[in-house]
């Protein structure tokens, strides 16, 4: 059973072919996956039945705002503006994580004089969140 901590987690983004970015600074994430369900009713019928339809993705992340040019958060804020795709991948350690093409739909930045700045990040998945495992020993 593998459990995981906030020391293995991290994110990365990537621009194009460029290398992954670690986004440094952010203290969580989430991502969620979700499936719309399509109502299907017949004539004679009390009951509605449900089928899967589309599947989608979104995910978060929030930490301390640094927009310094190694931190990567700089970057999110020039795709947010600019509509362009990345990929995000959001590590539970080294050999686990999702990963997918996105959109940076909100970009959210708070600040108040007690404490330090904070930074949120919405993203909409583009296709699939792919997860992506070790392999385990005869497979």
């Amino acid at each position: 059973m593998a459990l995981y901590s906030g020391v293995t987690g991290k994110i990365t983004t990537k621009v194009g072919s460029a290398a992954a970015v670690t986004l440094l600074h952010m203290s969580t994430w989430n991502v969620s996956l979700s499936k719309n369900m399509v109502e299907v009713t017949s004539f004679g019928s009390d009951y509605a039945e449900n089928i899967p339809g589309i599947k989608k993705w979104t995910a978060k992340a929030d930490g301390t705002a640094d927009f310094a040019s190694t931190s990567g958060q700089a970057e999110l804020q020039s795709l947010f503006e600019s509509g362009g795709v990345l990929t995000a991948s959001f590590y539970l350690d080294d050999n686990t994580y999702f990963s997918g093409s996105c959109y940076i739909t909100d970009l959210t930045i708070d600040h108040d004089a007690a404490g330090a700045a904070k930074v949120s990040i919405s993203i909409a998945g583009s296709g699939a969140a792919t997860l992506t495992v070790p392999s385990q020993p005869g497979t």
